[in-house]
């Protein structure tokens, strides 16, 4: 007789493991819970790339600064402010969208993470800080050279002009610096009457451009 209530419960249990197909069923996941929130870092209130009034909207330009990577698009406009991404190249890609007038402040900004597979992160509002950096230290200009010379970037062979300028501090030290220009560049990170900077080379420390366009789309969707 013991057996009976025995059987009972096992039947029972094996209704509840097997008899509710509902229990099976996947959970729809809202869609704002399918984006990561990332931490917006705070930003500078100033702009410390070229004029924005010099640029057309699509104009993008990437640099090797070391071990970064980078690049700068412009890929809007409101009234005569201008959205610039700053895009830190990596895995995410880390964005960061602004809104920059002609005097170089900077009025608003936004964040966000891009991954390889095309997957976004949320669009985080970024704090803009008051810029404190000291200014730099003031140079006498001593000497200037000028040429030009063919770089070659991403395939692409690029006859520049090359400016050597030499400059003394006030305690008498002495400097060099070499920029590359090219008027096919968009001035996005810096310009001259030349065209845009292809390459600076500052004691043990350069930059050089390793790509550039006309073709940029947002990576962010902000509020306008």
């Amino acid at each position: 007789m013991s057996r009976i209530p025995l059987l009972l419960i096992l039947l029972a249990l094996a209704g509840c493991v097997f008899g509710s197909g509902k229990s099976s069923e996947a959970t729809k996941v809202p869609e704002a819970m399918k984006h990561t929130r990332p931490v917006a870092p705070k930003l500078p209130d100033r702009h410390p790339y070229g004029d924005v009034t010099r640029l057309r909207t699509g104009q993008w330009a990437s640099y090797r600064e070391g071990e970064r990577s980078f690049t700068l698009a412009a890929v809007g406009v409101a009234g005569d402010r201008v959205w610039i991404e700053v895009i830190e190249e990596g895995e995410p890609r880390q964005v960061s969208a602004r809104l920059v007038s002609p005097d170089g402040v900077i009025h608003k900004a936004f964040y966000g993470e891009v991954s390889k597979d095309g997957q976004k992160s949320s669009v985080e509002p970024q704090t803009l800080e008051q810029d404190g950096s000291a200014a730099p230290t003031r140079l006498g200009e001593t000497g200037r050279e000028t040429g030009e010379e063919a770089v070659t970037v991403g395939g692409r062979e690029l006859k520049s002009q090359r400016v050597k300028v030499r400059f003394e501090d006030l305690e008498g030290r002495l400097t060099e610096e070499t920029t590359w220009w090219h008027k096919d560049v968009p001035p996005i990170y810096a310009g001259t009457d030349a065209g845009g900077l292809v390459r600076r080379r500052t004691g043990a420390s350069t930059i050089e451009l390793t790509g550039f366009g006309t073709d940029a789309r947002p990576l962010l969707e902000v509020p306008r």
